[in-house]
């Protein structure tokens, strides 16, 4: 398993100026978290990979700024605004492959979407194949606001298409959407492709992971017993934490558990 830390960690600190600050700290990968539509750019891309390439950093994905229109985008019931949205992905995975990034995480249609699953599956399949184009895995993150949240759904998902669909799992967003995490990664072992985790605590369902929690350790214990060998990115948000040494604290106390 590769251990490392999201760029969206330090929001709202800039991009790049985040992927420095884990180049300097001598963290293995990362995820870089896009925030607008400048950094998709090719000369962005280059100066960032600079950065991560000075101290051998890998960039294994990368997370869109445009997560929170996926459902004006992709799931309209207008087909050409899901056209130009499929079209707007393509900068996306040519700026990946300017960073060496494989896995494109993916949001999807809000809980109240008002297409039927299996258009959302197809529609999924439409972006995945594009993906596939590049070099590029698609992958369904499960997050609580979205259709993702629901174990059936995921479940039907890669019935309808037949196992060809991957995971970003997210232990936060489980418990957020009353999941299990260490069943979800049973249920899904052959899916997931990536994980963001961090650590919880009555008062606080994302927090920096503590020394020895024996929640984060089930979690990762579970990862192992399914032969994950993907990445595990420590994901929290920065108005919740104390300081920045927080973050990189959760990286150490990953590792060592």
């Amino acid at each position: 398993m590769l251990y490392g830390i999201s760029t969206a960690c330090f929001y709202p600190q800039e991009t790049e100026q985040s992927v420095q600050v884990l180049a300097n700290h001598q963290i293995p990968c990362c995820e870089i978290f896009l925030n607008t539509a400048s950094e998709l750019s090719e000369s962005y891309a280059k100066k960032m990979k600079q950065a991560a390439d000075d101290t051998g950093m890998r960039i294994l994905s990368v997370h869109p700024y445009t997560c929170a229109f996926e459902p004006f985008m992709l799931f309209t019931n207008y087909p050409r605004r899901f056209q130009d949205g499929i079209e707007y992905h393509k900068r996306y995975f040519d700026m990946m492959n300017h960073l060496n990034a494989s896995i494109f995480v993916f949001h999807g249609d809000r809980k109240q979407g008002p297409l039927d699953d299996r258009e959302y599956y197809e529609r999924f399949a439409v972006l995945r194949d594009l993906g596939k184009t590049f070099g590029i895995t698609v992958a369904q993150e499960n997050v609580e606001r979205c259709k993702s949240r629901s174990v059936s759904f995921l479940a039907e998902m890669c019935r309808y298409l037949d196992g060809d669909v991957r995971f970003v799992f997210d232990n936060k967003q489980a418990l957020r959407s009353g999941v299990d995490p260490v069943l979800f990664i049973r249920r899904f072992a052959k899916q997931i492709c990536h994980v963001h985790i961090s650590d919880s605590v009555p008062e606080c369902d994302c927090c920096a992971i503590q020394e020895g929690s024996s929640y984060v350790k089930k979690t990762v214990d579970a990862l192992r017993e399914a032969n994950y060998d993907g990445g595990i990115i420590v994901e929290l948000y920065r108005d919740l934490l104390k300081s920045e040494e927080e973050i990189f604290l959760s990286y150490k106390n990953l590792k060592l558990l």
